[in-house]
């Protein structure tokens, strides 16, 4: 239903592009702060704007990923795919989405910190990363679809887990597979690129390789959102 989805409205693999490009502008912005920066260990004022970049992607990647399950949701309603409208109908609800990326963003910084211990901090890290993401992978169509704030949104998406979780793993599978083809057909490409012992082929093969990989992600970034929100949409009509 996902890819069908996608067939039939393919404007939306417009959101993923712009999250992309606003990830690029955020994150090479704070790359040249780091590298403009002193050696020298790092004022107070050079980490509070470090901290505030970093949390300036995050909610740049959350408000792309609201305002694509606005536009699904709209689409599964029997109406267009508006970009605009969508982005416009995910900023009024700003204060949430920034107050949900400032909690994702301190969860994930603490689950780092936690992996940096040897052996059992890594372990320990990794179960903490699958549960937050399993625990929280419906709330943000909750707060956009139906209002919720992120507490209660979060609370839904626990309460959904063990209902969805089998049809989560069956389609993060089938969405998976596109993206693990292309990489094999993509090294096979260059493989035989560069068997021919000709810059031409192998340069042809590489190319080639990486727009299939760059279209996979693309289309894998697009239904995967599409699928998030199918999942919640049947998943609270059930309850």
């Amino acid at each position: 239903m996902s890819f069908k989805v996608l067939r039939g409205n393919r404007r939306l693999v417009v959101f993923p592009l712009l999250s992309g490009a606003a990830l690029i502008a955020v994150g090479g912005a704070a790359l040249e702060f780091l590298l403009d920066g002193d050696e020298s260990s790092p004022s107070v004022l050079e980490v509070i704007s470090l901290g505030a970049g970093y949390l300036l992607v995050g909610f740049a990647l959350t408000l792309g990923s609201a305002a694509m399950i606005c536009a699904v949701d709209g689409v599964l309603r029997g109406e267009p795919a508006r970009i605009g409208a969508s982005y416009r109908q995910a900023a009024r609800h700003w204060r949430r989405l920034l107050v949900w990326s400032l909690l994702s963003t301190t969860v994930l910084l603490l689950i780092r910190q936690l992996e940096r211990v040897p052996v059992v901090g890594w372990i320990l890290g990794e179960l903490f990363k699958v549960g937050w993401a399993a625990t929280t992978y419906l709330t943000l169509p909750a707060m956009m679809i139906d209002g919720l704030g992120f507490a209660e949104a979060t609370r839904r998406s626990a309460q959904m887990l063990s209902e969805t979780f089998s049809r989560r793993v069956y389609g993060s599978l089938w969405i998976a597979l596109p993206i693990v083809l292309s990489v094999i057909i993509g090294f096979v490409a260059f493989m035989l690129g560069v068997e021919s012992n000709d810059v031409g082929p192998a340069i042809a093969g590489g190319t080639a390789g990486a727009l299939l990989l760059f279209c996979a992600l693309l289309v894998g970034a697009t239904v995967s959102a599409i699928f998030r929100t199918v999942l919640y949409r049947d998943a609270s009509a059930a309850i």
